[in-house]
Parts: structure tokens; C-alpha cells; sequence
């Protein structure tokens, strides 16, 4: 991957990366299972036989996560809500049924005309049967095409790409491994994630192309100094949890920090650890 510096922090880029590389690549995934959505894929492999259509349900329902009508929290614990009112889910057309059933919860009221067209769309290009037919065989990178092209849109759009994170989560759930994205999946870009990259001193832009690229750099100087890819998705678990807490917190930046670290110990950080990337992430707030 080769992204320009161009409206970058090269000295800031390699600061916070070396506050992750800190953590190790184990601690660095610790923060996937802090990620909302991790208990909800818990709950739902336990209720559920069938593991192919909770993986379905996942990623469709992470397709209408933005603009919500409250947090990511409360996105996913309304999902897990809505399936409890199911006994089975073994068909696409109970997956679809669900997905109807959530669209009518509280924090999917914004824009709900919108998403429930997307999901209608998703499903008239056939995304549902293909994705239960071929998941076992299709690579990763299939499924993450085939999205894009039913939701009729970019593959780097960031709702497509925290798609493919769910389901990445979903496998290591169920299956205790990661699946193999290619290098180049970008972080999906959200207002955490770009507020994070201004907090941290990435860049002063919040243009998503330009944080994408900030957060590339980081990635590939974590990567070329573990020794081992890390992926984008990996960190966006550590970026989008300190946007979130940064962003209860602002402007007061002690106070930030002392929430991060916080989080950071319960997530299974060192303190020392937890207090160097606090720091980092919040070096220009």
C-alpha cells in the first residue's frame, strides 16, 4: 500500500503506532471482544443452531449501523431484542423477517426509509441465498465484492466495510480465527475514528479519505514493526472505543484520559500501557 503524506503528521503517524505496537498483537486484538457487537454474536451463536445464518443476520443488520437514533450499544442490544422473539433462525426468509422486525426498534428510526430500502435492495440483487449457498467456499474478499455490488455501491464505502468487520468477528466468535482480508481493507471511517485521528494528531482534516490514509500509515508501521500484518480492522476496535469515550469527554482532556485508561485496563491493558496510548491518542486534543 502506498498512501501519500500529504496533509499527514509523519512524527504523530509513528508516535501512535508505537503506543500500539506496545500492546503486542494480542492485546491489540483484546479490543475486538470489547467491540458491541461481540456479545451480541455471542448470544447468538448460543441460541441459534444454525451458524451460517447468524453470520448472515450480523452482516446485513451491520449494513444499517449509521445514523443511528442512539449509540452502537444500543444498536446491537436492540438486534438481540428482536431475536428473542424468534424461536429459530434457519431460513433467508426468517433472517429477512428479523431484519423487517428491527427496523421498527428506536434506534433505527433516523433515516429508516433509507435503510430499509438498502436492505430491499440487498435482497431483490439476491445477497441473502448467494451469501448462504457459497460463504464456506467464497474467500473473503468474494463476499466483500458481492456486498458492495448488491448494496450497489463502493467497496471502501464505510457501512460495506464495518460489514466485513462484523463478519470477521462472527468467524473468530464461532470459530476462534480470524478471516484473511486483503491487506489494503481500509478502517471503516466514521466520526469516531475521524475524530481520533485529530485527537491524536494524525492530520487536522476530517475529509475521510485523508484520516483513511492516516490510519493506513499507522497500520503498515504497526505491521513492519510486529513483524506480522495487522489489520486495519484490528485497530479500528482500539480507535473507534477512545473516539467514543474522547467524545463523552470533550473538550477536557485529563478527564479523557483517565476514562481511556480506564477502559484500556478493563479491556486487559498493562496500566503503563494503557496510560501510553492514552496519552497518544489524545496528544493534540
Amino acid at each position: 500500500m502506498t498512501v501519500p503524506y500529504t496533509n499527514l503528521n509523519e512524527t504523530r503517524i509513528y508516535s501512535v503506532a508505537e503506543a500500539i505496537v506496545a500492546l503486542g498483537y494480542d492485546g491489540i486484538a483484546a479490543f475486538d471482544r470489547a467491540e458491541p457487537e461481540y456479545e451480541t454474536l455471542q448470544t447468538l451463536y448460543d441460541r441459534f443452531d444454525s451458524a451460517e445464518h447468524v453470520k448472515l443476520l450480523a452482516l446485513c443488520a451491520a449494513t444499517q449501523d449509521y445514523q443511528l437514533n442512539g449509540d452502537a450499544q444500543a444498536f446491537w442490544r436492540a438486534l438481540d431484542r428482536t431475536v428473542r422473539e424468534y424461536e429459530t433462525l434457519d431460513s433467508a426468509q426468517t433472517v429477512r423477517d428479523v431484519l423487517g422486525d428491527f427496523m421498527a426498534a428506536d434506534v433505527n428510526a433516523r433515516l429508516n426509509d433509507q435503510k430499509r430500502d438498502r436492505l430491499i435492495r440487498l435482497f431483490e440483487n439476491g445477497f441473502d441465498e448467494w451469501f448462504l449457498d457459497t460463504h464456506e467456499s467464497a474467500a473473503p474478499i468474494e463476499v466483500w465484492e458481492r456486498l458492495a455490488a448488491d448494496m450497489e455501491t463502493r467497496k471502501r464505502a464505510k457501512t460495506v466495510v464495518f460489514a466485513m468487520k462484523v463478519y470477521d468477528i462472527a468467524h473468530l466468535v464461532r470459530h476462534g480465527e480470524y478471516l484473511e482480508f486483503p491487506s489494503d481493507i481500509p478502517i471503516p471511517c466514521d466520526l469516531q475514528v475521524e475524530r481520533v485521528a485529530q485527537t491524536a494528531g494524525l492530520t487536522e482534516r476530517d475529509d475521510a479519505e485523508t484520516v483513511m490514509g492516516g490510519w493506513a500509515h499507522v497500520m503498515e508501521t504497526i505491521s513492519a514493526r510486529l513483524g506480522r500484518h495487522v489489520s486495519l480492522l484490528r485497530i479500528d476496535s482500539i480507535v473507534w472505543q477512545a473516539g467514543q469515550i474522547i467524545g463523552n469527554h470533550e473538550p477536557n482532556r485529563t478527564s479523557a484520559r483517565e476514562a481511556l485508561v480506564d477502559h484500556f485496563e478493563h479491556v486487559g491493558i498493562p496500566a503503563d500501557d494503557a496510560d501510553y496510548l492514552a496519552r497518544e491518542l489524545t496528544a493534540e486534543m
